[in-house]
């Protein structure tokens, strides 16, 4: 109840109380979310926030303070003024509009948040007084000061805390920012109706026998309709804020999404080439122009069809419709043509681009490969060609007798200069290095386009031709080469004068083309031994090669049944001197031999096929013995056991090593196997074969690496973890001028493909030094140990761990 002077008392409808209260909440409510949508928005966008932001709060505030004094109910006939009713709307929207507008600004500083709240407090206090101006009735309203004053304090300070708040929450999204809003708006929606009833109080009513005139309106029916009209206003504006809010999220991912598509396709290092579904290109990013020299614009002009790349013209075309039709990605190997005429070596990759589940276009994502290809061919050549003479070296050689084959065969010469030795400390180093190379270019002439020169040694040369001639011709073609190497050569001031031997076999009488070498290094010691200035064709009667070998292949089988093989162990360090891992090697201690050297031993194995009953005992012994040591209570390393050619083809390959870690109980991780490089030749098998045992968790590394046929494209394909440089490269790290070179490139190479690196043959504290410089990872060779019985590898581990060997 509500007293007035003079006997009037007032009473509240707790209806429209309740109402009023909700309103104010609701409104409060609104105030705090359109305050994210206006500081969010920009331009026209931010205007129209603004406007109806003021609108749906003024709106909202103007109807709880209507709803509230239509709550209270006076003995006598009460009606309103509608002209005075819209003023105070009118000042309450305004009120809203200077609160929204100062909490838009980017920094709310105490001097804004006090002008703010002073404009919108007096508006509010101005819009409650002009609404109470409002009623007509038959009574006169006179205010208590004090409570007046204090209603005026409450409009400002309620003003103060919904400005902050608003700004406080304008950026928070999600269902803590909801709560957060929904008790704020609470707080908020008491301190404006706590404004609203104490303005009530300072309200005195005294009776006068005015009535009311000009254009009224009253009902408390007239109330309930404002409130459900204003909360329909109000709801409508949060639920449009909230939608706006979730469209703008939206929007704001979808431009971020396509800022960051943008981003790494504009700033690709490799070229993105866009094609339609009629091969129009129709998009290239600016590493296209790099790679290709065509110019966006250029770009934008051409046809799939116009497109020619090598060495498969026809690849492009193909895979664009493979990935068109098949909705498949392709990776292939080709050659662009530069726009200033050079060759740029590539690998595409293919992707369709995909859109409602429909293929839209294709893709082409381009990396240059050249650098790679460069660097590959560098490494290529030096590992193949001697830096002297320029001359094909002695890997070149062998890589070249097993391409030649049986059909039509071929013919090896070797040469050699007799007493070349005392001749070259005659004239000295540089004339000698003269010499050598004038000798090289003579055999280059006179093996022609059809034969190959090499130099296989210091004084050593060979012509290999393809051959199938008839009998007595090969006498009459080494006759001819060695009178054009043997003819005078000047030399500053020296006529030099010597003979040539040479030794030469067909490898249509070889067993095997490995044999080529080796017979007709066997004649030349032959003709040499003979007389000087001799050539002689190999004869099986000049050394007991054939005997031997049936006589090692008998051992071999007999060394199986009865346990005569060993497995050493070699230790593997890193850098820093620590051990990181094994290689187990295969010994055969002969019960009346003793030890027979592995070269002599294995290359017979291989070829009688008794390497895949050994390789899968050596396997077996090596996870054995590298478990045992783990359950000593060692520190876990991996053990490399090599896989020769025969055992890598070995259909049952993956079930060998599976068995082999099943029975031992190592775990995969600490098994490395080692492969060659000419495993790489069958490529689609070896990667097959590679994945497998991948799959399998072992590890796997490339053996004698440089030195066989591998490509940046196989190591790019096959899932290698390390690769291992081969012992003649550090052999002749200081010998031979590329010897180095080598070395760092390969180092380099690995370390680009993100693989790691053990040289092995490291013996000289220079060749660590050296390798260390390089950053390699890892190495092995006599300078730790030489391989050891798995006793002394135990007691070498000790040693290295106790620090009383050297690390």
């Amino acid at each position: 109840m509500h007293p007035t002077e003079q006997g009037i008392e007032g009473s509240y409808d707790w209806v429209l109380v309740l109402l009023s209260y909700l309103i104010a909440v609701i409104a409060s409510y609104t105030a705090l979310d359109m305050g994210g949508r206006v500081s969010s928005s920009q331009g026209r966008a931010r205007s129209a926030w603004l406007l109806c932001g003021a609108a749906a709060m003024g709106i909202g505030i103007w109807s709880m303070h209507f709803v509230a004094m239509l709550a209270f109910r006076l003995p006598v006939h009460t009606s309103y003024d509608l002209g005075l009713v819209l003023l105070s709307m009118l000042f309450a929207v305004l009120g809203s509009y200077a609160a929204l507008f100062m909490i838009a600004r980017p920094q709310l500083t105490v001097g804004r948040l006090g002008t703010g709240s002073l404009l919108m407090g007096s508006a509010v206090a101005a819009m409650h007084y002009t609404g109470m101006a409002s009623m007509r009735m038959e009574a006169v309203i006179t205010y208590a000061p004090v409570p007046f004053a204090a209603s005026l304090v409450i409009a400002v300070g309620a003003s103060a805390a919904a400005m902050w708040l608003t700004f406080y929450f304008r950026g928070e999204g999600g269902i803590r920012a909801f709560y957060r809003k929904l008790i704020s708006g609470l707080v908020m929606g008491g301190a404006i109706v706590g404004m609203h009833y104490t303005g009530m109080a300072a309200a005195h009513f005294t009776e006068s026998g005015a009535s009311a005139h000009g254009m009224v309106m009253g009902g408390a029916y007239l109330g309930y309709a404002v409130g459900l009209a204003t909360l329909i206003v109000l709801s409508t504006a949060l639920v449009t804020a909230f939608f706006d809010r979730r469209i703008a999220s939206a929007t704001a991912k979808l431009s971020e999404s396509e800022q960051q598509f943008k981003s790494l396709f504009e700033h690709n290092l490799d070229g993105v080439v866009a094609f339609n579904l009629q091969g129009r290109v129709t998009a290239v990013n600016p590493a296209v122009t790099r790679i290709t020299g065509y110019t966006q614009e250029e770009s934008l002009e051409i046809h799939l069809t116009e497109l020619r790349s090598a060495p498969n013209p026809g690849d492009l075309q193909r895979y664009f419709h493979q990935a068109v039709s098949e909705n498949s990605s392709v990776k292939f190997e080709s050659v662009v043509h530069h726009k200033r005429g050079h060759e740029v070596a590539v690998i595409v990759t293919t992707v369709p681009i995909v859109v409602d589940e429909e293929v839209t276009g294709v893709y082409g994502i381009i990396q240059d490969i050249t650098r790679n290809r460069e660097a590959e061919q560098l490494i290529k050549h030096m590992a193949y060609h001697d830096d002297l003479t320029g001359l094909p070296n002695r890997r070149y050689l062998l890589a070249r007798i097993r391409e030649l084959g049986t059909n039509p065969g071929a013919m090896l010469l070797l040469l050699d200069i007799d007493r070349f030795k005392m001749l070259n400390d005659s004239i000295g180093a540089r004339l000698g290095d003269e010499l050598l190379r004038q000798l090289a270019g003579r055999l280059r002439s006179e093996a022609g386009e059809a034969g190959t020169a090499a130099r296989i040694g210091s004084d050593e040369f060979a012509v290999l031709f393809p051959w199938s001639g008839g009998q007595g011709e090969p006498e009459k073609l080494a006759g001819r080469i060695m009178e054009a190497l043997s003819r005078p050569h000047d030399l500053d001031a020296h006529k030099l004068h010597f003979s040539v031997s040479a030794g030469y076999d067909l490898s249509a009488g070889c067993e095997s083309h490995e044999l080529l070498l080796e017979h007709a290094g066997t004649a030349l010691l032959q003709s040499k031994k003979e007389g000087l200035g001799r050539a002689l064709a190999y004869t099986a009667d000049m050394d007991a090669a054939t005997r031997e070998k049936l006589e090692l292949e008998k051992g071999l089988r007999e060394a199986l049944e009865q346990e005569q093989f060993e497995v050493h162990y070699q230790p593997q360090l890193d850098m820093f001197g620590k051990l990181i891992g094994s290689e187990a090697l295969l010994r055969w201690r002969h019960p009346e031999r003793g030890y027979i050297p592995p070269g002599v031993f294995i290359p017979v194995a291989e070829e009688s096929g008794l390497i895949n009953p050994i390789g899968s005992w050596v396997l077996r012994t090596a996870c054995r013995q590298n478990r045992a040591w783990q359950l000593e209570g060692r520190e876990p390393v991996p053990v490399s056991v090599n896989l020769s050619i025969k055992q890598f083809e070995q259909p049952n390959l993956v079930e060998i090593v599976q068995s082999a870690l099943a029975d031992s109980g190592l775990p995969p991780q600490y098994l490395e196997l080692e492969i060659t490089e000419s495993m790489a030749m069958d490529a689609a098998a070896t990667e097959g074969t590679l994945y497998l045992l991948k799959a399998l968790g072992v590890k796997v590394s490339m053996d004698d690496f440089g030195t066989g046929y591998s490509s940046l494209s196989y190591l790019n394909r096959f899932p290698i973890d390390k690769l291992k440089i081969d012992q003649s490269f550090v052999r002749d790290l200081f010998k031979e001028e590329s010897g180095a070179s080598i070395v760092a490139t390969i180092v380099a190479m690995a370390h680009h493909l993100k693989l790691s690196v053990i040289a092995e043959g490291v013996e000289t504290r220079e060749q660590l030094e050296f390798l260390r410089e390089q950053k390699c990872d890892q190495v092995q060779g006599y300078y730790y140990s030489p391989p050891l019985k798995a006793e002394a590898f135990s007691r070498f581990w000790d040693e290295l761990e106790n620090g009383t060997k050297k690390g």
